[in-house]
Order: structure tokens, then sequence, then C-alpha cells
């Protein structure tokens, strides 16, 4: 388990931000609850998250692109519902999370379970997640009629995770939780940045409402005033060095830490430590005339109730001023070759959390396994590995090697009446599986969706049994009727395009066309396949019309 130390640090540094709000009244109350919220047993949390993308003033190619991933991008919802129970030790966790993410043409639920049980002599660590269907859909013929993806991390052969001992685990989770909580009530009395944290008046007096707002000035104050008062803290500095520690001791040696750096070299009184500082205020300096908030800024508001935090709002207005950003870069913007560079980003991020049931009993039912419904995330990586090597592929291969580019595809032939192609589409179809096919490309492009995959496996169930449950190019499949579409039609089509990593139907539109903006004809001409203008898939065959 390779941990990295520097992002440990950026986290604690954005805790730091966020919670460590100084000694003011206001501050101290939000601190106080933060503190408290790590002591409960029990708590039921609803989160919502969603973005928003919009770009002014920009080179109109660049504004067209922006648009069509802003077109996604804004109606994209992420939603988690969370219940979660422990002991007082917290060496017996138990917690259930449903997770909702919907984009235009896209409806994705992942429910996935933790069940932890530290105290007895088999330590039990299991993480289970239901497979959401279109990530089935690019599973091994296998492995696609699993339920369940199951990580046990205390039971794993695994050469990374197999040197923890889970009697340590125990004692880490006990005794880090004290200590992380001394630290900061210890830290806390050393931190003020000067944040000014609002009162907002509520009609309930049992009720306190904060709020805090940031300008694009006030974040980089106080994003310079974190760094510096951490990385010069000698507690902080002593806390990171026995973390870091316990953490390298927790996963049996220094291998484990290959790459990382220690926190005496980030946050000590060394040399390179003093030189890292200072590379870090140049750059904040460099950064003192680009803008990185917008006029929204970032705003924060924290509901407390009997001492404990029940709801948290916020929103980060993140821009990019690319005049400004070419300027920091010295990228030249009177270059014969470069259009003038100009144009505003914003890419606004809106949260809402609301906590309930709080230190009240849950009930939390954690799916029954066994070898029928689920699958071990480690032998399924191991036996993907080792089928990998007997073929003579590296991991490495199969990461970095590039698909071949497609050309374009001869046109499938016309049917020689609507009726034809109506009937075609209401009866079994037999389909020879190409090079490069998987389930869910075939089930894609006939279908219209990856749902039909299982379909597909099942109606074949024999012909896979026989291959050793393998899909292998010349197999020759039977695709059932039930919502299998017509055949590709032949008129009025300048070819049939197999969409890559990247594509969009701007850039489609624009590769055959000439001109973006000429999307709309393709998406006219595969409405019957396409959900949204902006929702494809790589590996989705397309009608480019004339």
């Amino acid at each position: 388990m390779k941990i990295n130390k520097k992002r440990f640090a950026i986290a604690i540094l954005l805790i730091a931000i966020l919670v460590l709000t100084g000694c003011t009244a206001n501050q101290k109350a939000i601190f106080d609850a933060s503190m408290k919220m790590q002591k409960v047993n029990s708590i039921q949390q609803h989160m919502t998250l969603s973005m928003e993308l919009k770009g002014t003033g920009l080179d109109p190619m660049i504004q067209e692109q922006v648009d069509q991933v802003a077109a996604m991008l804004n109606d994209t919802k992420i939603e988690l519902n969370l219940k979660t129970k422990t002991n007082e030790k917290q060496t017996m966790v138990q917690s259930q999370a449903d997770m909702n993410f919907s984009m235009p043409g896209l409806e994705m639920k992942m429910p996935l379970w933790i069940d932890m049980d530290l105290t007895g002599d088999q330590p039990k660590f299991l993480e289970i997640i239901q497979m959401p269907l279109m990530a089935k859909a690019s599973l091994p013929p296998e492995y696609m009629s699993k339920e369940y993806m199951v990580m046990d991390l205390a039971n794993t052969s695994s050469s990374e995770l197999a040197p923890m001992d889970m009697t340590k685990l125990m004692d880490f989770s006990v005794n880090f939780q004290t200590k992380w909580t001394d630290f900061l009530m210890s830290y806390a009395d050393r931190f003020n940045p000067g944040l000014e944290v609002v009162s907002v008046p509520v009609q309930d007096p049992s009720i306190q409402k904060y709020a805090i707002h940031l300008d694009d000035k006030a974040f980089k104050a106080l994003l310079s005033y974190t760094v510096n008062n951490f990385a010069q803290d000698k507690e902080a500095q002593g806390f990171l060095n026995d973390y870091f520690q316990a953490v390298l001791d927790l996963s049996g040696g220094a291998s484990s830490f290959e790459g990382a750096l220690d926190a005496e070299e980030m946050f000590g009184d060394s040399e390179s430590s003093a030189e890292a500082l200072s590379q870090f205020n140049a750059i904040l300096d460099s950064l003192q005339d680009v803008t990185l908030v917008g006029e929204s800024g970032i705003q924060l508001t924290y509901t407390i109730s009997d001492g404990y935090i029940t709801q948290t709002e916020g929103s980060f207005d993140l821009q990019i001023d690319l005049a400004q950003m070419a300027g920091l870069l010295n990228i030249p913007s009177e270059d014969e070759e470069l259009t003038e560079i100009s144009g505003v980003l914003n890419f606004l991020i809106s949260y809402k959390e609301e906590n309930s049931n709080i230190n009240q009993p849950l009930d939390i039912q954690i799916p029954e396994l066994s070898t029928e419904n689920s699958f071990d995330y480690f032998e399924f990586m191991e036996a993907s590995l080792s089928a990998l090597e007997k073929v003579g592929v590296g991991v490495e291969e199969v990461i970095q090697e590039p698909a071949p580019e497609p050309g374009p595809e001869p046109v499938p032939p016309a049917a020689s009446s609507s009726e034809e192609s109506v009937a075609a589409a209401s009866a079994p179809t037999d389909y020879t599986v190409q090079p490069g096919d998987t389930l869910a490309t075939i089930a894609l492009n006939h279908y219209g969706s990856y749902e039909q995959h299982a379909g597909i496996y099942q109606a074949n169930l024999a012909a896979f049994k026989k291959n050793g449950n393998r899909l292998d190019a010349g197999m020759v499949l039977t695709l059932p009727a039930e919502g299998l579409l017509a055949p590709l039609p032949a008129e009025n089509v300048k070819q049939v395009y197999t969409v890559k990593a990247g594509d969009t139907l701007g850039s489609i539109a624009k590769q055959i066309y000439g001109d973006s903006s000429l999307y709309t004809k393709i998406y006219e001409a595969n409405q019957e396949r396409l959900k949204s203008p902006n929702l494809i898939f790589e590996g989705q065959k397309l009608i480019i019309p004339n």
C-alpha cells in the first residue's frame, strides 16, 4: 500500500482551511462542532454535488468546444446517501452508501458497503460494491452475472496489502484518532488567519448558522497564511513525522514509500524544507495578478444544532483568465501561427450536506455474499494479469499502446423495403464477432445501450461455456429480438464511423464536414441510437449522412 506523503500533507492543509478557523467566538463555534462530529457513533448523511462550466470571450472554435462540454456537465448531478454506525473505539464500523450519478442520457447507481470488525482474532475488513450495469458490461463474460465486487482487505494475497498486520491496524485506528483530535485542539490555538465568520440570523434560537465568504484576494491570503503557519509549526512537524512513521510500520517497510518525501523534508528546519517553502511563496507571489477565484468567490455556510453540524453548503467559483495565464507562462500572443489568447473560463462547484439521526439507531443491511453472486477484486485482478502474461502481453502494453486508428467502414447493405427493416429488428439475428468487439460494444451498437449485454450473454451461454467463457473474433452470436435495432440504413450515408476515445459529435463533424456546427446533422441521423447529442461512447458506430 503506497502512501503519498505530499497528498496527505495537502489534505491536512485543506482541513486547516475549512475547519481550523482561529479563535474568535464564531470561528470557535464551528471548530468545536467539527470536533464533536468526530465522536459520533452513528449518522445519516445526504450529499449533493453539481457543476457549472461557462466560457466567455473565447475564440469561436474553443467556445464551441466549451459549450459542448458545458451542455453535458451543467446537467450532471451527483447524489450520495450515507449511513454509518460504529462502536466507541471505532474498531467496528458498518456503512452503507447509495451513490447516484446522472447526466444527459445516462444515469448510474452504485450502492456500496463497508463492514469492518477489528476486535476479534479473525479481523474483518470488507468493501462491497454493487456493480452498475455499465461496469458489468465491460467485464469478462464469466463475471458479468455477478452482482457484487468484494475487496477483502483482511484476507488477501495482494503483495501490497499482505504485510499489513490487522492488530496493528486496529491500534493505529484507535490511537491515531485520539492523537489527531489532540493535535487539532492544540494547533487551533495557534492558528488565527483573521478569517471573517459571519453569524447568520435564524428564527430558531436553538440553531446557529455561520457564513464564510472569500474573494480571490482573501483566498490567496488564507492559503499563504495556512501553508506558512503549518510548515513552521514544531508540533505540526512532529505530528506528521509520527503519522508517517506509524503508517510505515503498519505497511511493513520502507519499500511502501517509494518516491515519497519525509515530513522533515517538507516541513522541517532543513535547508530543502526552507527552499521548498520559499518556492511555494514565489509561486504564490507570481499568481497575485492572476485571478483564481471568480466574482461569486468561495462561499461556505455551517448550520449547528445541539453542538453538531447538521448542514453545510458551499460553492467554489474557480476562474481561468486565458490572457493572464498566457502572460504568466510567457506564451507569445503575437506569434503569426497563434491567434490572440483571450477569454475566461468559470467552473462553479456547488455542494450541500445534511446530517441527521446523529447517535440514533440505524439499520444497515450488509448483502449476503456467495460465489454465485460475487467475485473478489484481488482474485479478478490476478486472474486478468495471469491471462495477459500467458498471451505475452505486459500491463504496460495494455495501458500505453494506442488502439489502431479506425478507417471508413463499408456501409451495410440496404434493406429492400421498410417492412424488411422492421422485420429484421423484431426477430433474433446472428452476428459474427469482429476483432476488438466486447459484449458492451455489441450491445451498444445493436440495442442502443449497454444494458442488453447480459441478455446477449444468456442467449449464447452454451457457446460461451464451450469457448471457455471467452469472446473471440469469429464467434457467431444470436442477438435476442427484444429491443434489437433495425440495421443501419444505406441511403444518404457517407460512411459508418466508429467513435474513438475523446470524440464528440462536434469533433467528428469538424473532421468529416469541416464544420463542427453540423454535429446536429449526425445526431438527427442517429437519434434511434443516441440518447443525447452530448453522450457518445468509444466503439459506437454512427451513421455519417451525405
